[in-house]
């Protein structure tokens, strides 16, 4: 008789295996949330890269004459990646304080931002000089 009490206490009660399901589901549910928002953010950054590369070019392209110099504003969309992006060019005059003399350039700001979500989901905001 001494065998089967022995033989009793080693197994888990039914509250015991209750209390450790719960907490290995909490504990993969948190693990789910972060890996989702891991996954989210790099989509993000993902976009967020390309789109400043994208910019990066755009701006390479006017300081090396491929695209026309215009005052003003102006919009366009170019891709990059698997994103397309629309963006805005602000080009200004320039004029640094400094106690010599420099020449006068242009500023251009480039604004860019997913095509198809618009201007209020901006990725990136490049700024460069232009000489004359």
């Amino acid at each position: 008789m001494r065998r089967r009490r022995a033989d009793r206490q080693r197994g888990f009660t039914l509250l015991e295996v209750l209390v450790a399901l719960t907490v290995l589901a909490v504990a993969l549910a948190a693990l789910v949330k972060t890996g989702a928002d891991h996954a989210r953010n790099s989509a993000y950054l993902q976009e967020r890269t390309l789109a400043h590369w994208a910019g990066q070019n755009l701006l390479t392209e006017f300081q090396t004459g491929m695209r026309v110099v215009a005052e003003g504003g102006r919009t366009g969309d170019i891709s990059m990646g698997p994103y397309r992006f629309g963006f805005r060019v602000q080009m200004s005059d320039y004029t640094a304080t400094t106690p010599f003399p420099l020449p006068a350039v242009k500023r251009v700001d480039i604004r860019l931002w997913l095509a198809e979500e618009g201007e209020q989901a901006q990725r990136a905001n490049v700024s460069g000089f232009l000489l004359p």
